[in-house]
């Protein structure tokens, strides 16, 4: 028997997080529906360090459009065919290619009686837990076209950003490359010669150039074993990230002090509220089903006291205003209003679109930002070690 550690949410709306034995994923999948559990994320309890590896390579070798493409390729299917002759027709498209294991395998799963969002839970590493529980919303309430439209625009829009931020980091990264190769250059050949010189007439180096010359030595000495140590720490953080839940709370704390990781959590929130509410989801279990789907523990803890307060009779913009204490005014303007008039669907859609307005104005200061910073920072080393150089050659005076 296998252990599943599964999240989800009852007919009340009340999380339930836990884990249970079965024999395959299916069956874990249907003692839940069985238990009146709707499932948002469903798993191993344990997933070998090999796993993990092949899971990471599949999504490195499909690259970060694909989802978007599957899910916009699947909306215009869904117009003319059924889900099943959508999902085979995209099977066969894909025929060489690394997704058609994938494809094949749900459009088994499917043939086999299961749901579709059952079926993508399979790859929810490669799917997403928010992007599934979208699709099971879908199905349930006969609007799947609609979801996987709205799911291959955000997306995409996901896709724009992470490429954004990758290219406004490509300048710093290849300053300061340059930085540590000179660097790595005028410490193993050019300061060893002041060393020589130093030596020879019984006098000692600058400090900064002693320094230098010291940590360049240790670094060359121990190269393996400190690329062993970074190495093994950035597996440990990692692991300690996704196995040690106050870990991972305190980092994803962090995150949301950052403001472009804030608003692109807020823009899926709103995203999120605002589908949830427009498919006849009421307000608490909407944001009861957001919490769940947040991979964020900070904002599900937070999701979690509105959810409580609203359900306690609070006002959902008031509840906002307490418990999100640096959301912006201007959400929380639309958000009254919206309740207020009765028309809360169309200000969380106007509320979506600052947040995007607001990731878009803080990526095009990115480049420049980085560019300033990585430049300065990079001027530190250079100039630190022209100084390291020039002082031994104005103290050769002294020496002759």
């Amino acid at each position: 028997m296998k252990k599943f550690k599964y999240k989800g949410y009852d007919e009340n709306s009340v999380a339930q997080v836990g884990t249970l034995e079965a024999e395959t994923y299916a069956e874990a999948y249907a003692v839940l529906q069985y238990q009146g559990v709707k499932v948002v994320s469903l798993a191993p309890e344990r997933v070998g360090i090999l796993k993990l590896a092949e899971d990471f390579f599949i999504k490195l070798k499909l690259g970060g459009r694909w989802t978007s493409v599957f899910f916009r390729e699947l909306s215009v299917m869904l117009g003319v065919m059924t889900l099943h002759d959508s999902l085979q027709t995209l099977a066969r498209a894909a025929e060489g290619h690394i997704s058609e294991k994938i494809l094949k395998e749900l459009v088994a799963t499917v043939e086999g009686g299961e749901t579709f969002s059952a079926a993508l839970r399979r790859y929810e590493i490669i799917f997403g837990g928010d992007s599934i529980q979208s699709v099971e919303i879908g199905e349930t309430s006969g609007r799947l076209q609609e979801v996987t439209t709205r799911l291959a625009e955000q997306l995409e829009r996901s896709y724009s950003t992470n490429r954004k931020v990758r290219s406004a980091m490509y300048y710093p990264f290849v300053v300061l490359l340059a930085a540590a190769v000179a660097a790595v250059v005028m410490i193993n050949i050019t300061l060893p010669v002041f060393e020589s010189f130093y030596g020879a007439a019984g006098n000692k180096l600058p400090l900064i150039t002693t320094i230098f010359l010291a940590g360049g030595r240790f670094l060359s000495e121990h190269l393996f074993l400190i690329s062993v140590i970074i190495l093994a720490a950035i597996i440990l953080i990692f692991l300690a990230y996704r196995e040690i839940e106050a870990f991972k709370f305190f980092c994803d704390t962090l995150k949301l002090k950052v403001k472009i990781l804030r608003e692109i959590e807020l823009r899926n929130l709103f995203s999120r509220l605002g589908f949830l509410l427009e498919s006849g989801v009421t307000l608490d279990a909407a944001i009861s089903l957001s919490a769940a789907s947040s991979s964020n523990l900070q904002m599900q803890k937070l999701l979690e006291k509105i959810k409580s307060s609203v359900e306690a009779g609070e006002q959902f913009g008031a509840t906002l205003k307490r418990v999100l204490k640096d959301l912006s005014p201007l959400y929380l303007g639309l958000i009254v209003t919206g309740e207020a008039s009765g028309n809360i669907v169309e200000m969380l859609r106007q509320c979506e679109s600052m947040a995007d307005f607001e990731i878009e104005e803080t990526l095009r200061a990115l480049p420049a930002k980085a560019e300033v910073y990585g430049t300065l920072t990079a001027g530190v080393i250079v100039g630190a070690l022209v100084f390291s150089i020039i002082l031994p050659i104005l103290n050769m005076t002294d020496l002759l």
